[in-house]
């Protein structure tokens, strides 16, 4: 397999787009091919960085309707780039570059766009860093594996799999502030999905932001990056049974 130089879209072709948003919402939603973007933006577009990683290439997943295909494209982007640094992981220029030019066609198949809200709201980092990387069109598929994935078990996959079948299970933990431990949010989910696997029939989306709040609840007593994963999975087992019942 090929290796490839990552890049980030430099500070000016940042600035550019944020400045002309209008422009580059029109140019993104009537042209499926991104040949217009070498004219549009200033040079030097992309900046080359030292890293280096396995070329990788994603199937089409129109609106990301295909459960199975999702999965998958989530898992490739997880494996491909799991080898980067953080800081590289959570710059906006960076999935700029994935989105712009390695894969345009692939990011305007899975979220359409409507206007310039879905540029700033799932292109770029409008919401910020925490809330940006879980609304990015490829990013949040990256962020979704790295908070499920557990090497534990015999599919290390299963909990990503979990989530991606019912986003619900997942989006309310992203936007709080302990989404950024992984054992946390990993144990949560351990936890739904033991209590939900019990009671399949009686599942409701109503269940999940009560368990995010739960959490917060729990955090403003203990420290929560304190508690094990196999401590905060029985918790929320036992909370999920008990908003079943």
């Amino acid at each position: 397999m090929s290796k490839i130089h990552i890049k980030l879209l430099s500070e000016n072709a940042l600035a550019h787009m944020k400045k002309n948003i209008d422009v580059i919402t029109k140019m993104i939603k009537e042209n499926d091919s991104n040949e217009w973007i070498y004219s549009e933006f200033p040079e030097k577009m992309f900046i080359e960085k030292k890293y280096e990683i396995d070329d990788f290439s994603l199937t089409d997943n129109p609106e990301s309707n295909d459960k199975g295909l999702d999965l998958a494209n989530s898992i490739t982007i997880y494996e491909s780039l799991k080898s980067l640094p953080r800081y590289v992981l959570t710059d906006e220029r960076f999935w700029l570059w994935l989105h712009l030019e390695k894969f345009y066609k692939e990011v305007k198949s899975m979220m359409t766009v409507n206007g310039k809200s879905t540029i700033l709201d799932h292109w770029m980092h409008k919401q910020g860093t925490r809330r940006g990387l879980m609304f990015g069109v490829l990013s949040r598929c990256y962020f979704r594996v790295v908070l499920t994935v557990d090497e534990s078990l015999p599919n290390k996959y299963e909990l990503t799999n979990w989530v991606i079948e019912n986003p619900e299970r997942f989006r309310n933990l992203t936007w709080r502030s302990f989404s950024s431990e992984e054992h946390l949010v990993r144990g949560i989910i351990k936890g739904e999905k033991k209590a939900i696997d019990a009671n399949p029939d009686l599942e409701k989306n109503i269940i999940y932001p009560e368990i995010a709040k739960y959490v917060s609840i729990i955090g403003s007593v203990r420290l929560l990056d304190i508690i094990s994963e196999d401590d905060i999975a029985a918790m929320i087992c036992e909370k999920t049974q008990n908003l079943i019942a």
